[in-house]
């Protein structure tokens, strides 16, 4: 074979190579966005994005050598055609060898999808471990400033919410691993407690001018009817769905004679990858293997 036939034939299978490669990470980064991953590191996010933006500059310029030196053969192989009086035939490569390539590259394709879609499922249930530990370690820490100003709320109105309560939650929702929080209160008004409940706060404290109220509102979701019976003293319904697979987390705050007196809801944060609270989270559950031994 002659030399440019040659770099012809090198050049273009590395830019079928590059381009492939490039155009696996596009469809992987697609995926990662659309599923919501949280399999790769940041540093390792970055690394892709450079390996990315390097196979595609070198799968460029490859084709672009690719070009330049096709049409070199191409003006050749005229030539040669136009002298001879008999045009050889020019064989046309199997369809089969590029079907069986391409189901190949498909295949592979899947069976990386789904194999990094395994690994996020054990990441998303390590992140979900992780974090109902820190919840509930955090809540062991704070829980007792919460009872204490909740018990200087004898009865809830919009205006009674005292301003530690506030700087409670401005403090819970800082936290990096809290996407949101409420507090459910008992109706004095319903002794049965059957149809209203109250919750703090109306809004964010962190981006609102006005100071948080507590707002009445009727029983109309399962999430409702779950924080009312933990109020009537029976948790079965929110101890399952915090054994549960949501990201959510409800704390039963207690007076001094053990009677429920209203309900944090804490709602996790997905996009948190809880690797700043590895920490916290082994020590927590060393702690509760101490307590359940």
């Amino acid at each position: 074979m002659r030399s440019p036939m040659k770099l012809l034939s090198l050049t273009v299978r590395a830019t079928v190579v590059l381009l492939t490669a490039g155009a696996f990470l596009v469809v992987l980064g697609i995926f990662d966005d659309l599923l919501d991953w949280d399999i790769f590191s940041p540093e390792v996010e970055t690394l892709l994005r450079g390996v990315f933006a390097a196979c595609v500059s070198l799968g460029g310029f490859g084709a672009a050598i690719c070009v330049v030196l096709g049409i070199q053969e191409v003006v050749r192989a005229f030539r040669k055609l136009v002298a001879r009086d008999d045009p050889a035939e020019v064989r046309e490569a199997p369809r089969r060898t590029y079907t069986v390539a391409l189901a190949a590259v498909l295949l592979l394709l899947v069976v990386t999808v789904a194999g990094l879609g395994a690994v996020n499922r054990r990441v998303e249930a390590h992140r979900l471990k992780v974090f109902k530990l820190i919840v509930r370690d955090q809540m062991a820490q704070l829980g007792p400033h919460l009872a204490a100003e909740v018990a200087r709320v004898p009865a809830p109105c919009s205006t009674c919410a005292t301003p530690a309560m506030e700087q409670f939650f401005v403090t819970l929702l800082g936290l990096s691993f809290c996407q949101s929080a409420t507090l459910y209160l008992p109706d004095p008004a319903d002794p049965a407690n059957e149809t209203v409940l109250w919750r703090y706060p109306k809004g964010d404290p962190r981006y609102s001018d006005e100071p948080p109220r507590i707002e009445r509102f009727f029983i109309a979701k399962d999430d409702d009817r779950a924080i009312q019976l933990a109020l009537k003293g029976d948790t079965a319904w929110i101890d399952q769905k915090n054994a549960g697979p949501g990201f959510v987390w409800h704390h039963v705050v207690k007076d001094g004679q053990g009677k429920a007196r209203a309900v944090l809801q804490i709602w996790g944060n997905q996009n948190e990858s809880f690797r700043e609270y590895q920490a916290v989270a082994e020590a927590a559950e060393k702690t509760g293997k101490k307590a359940g031994s």
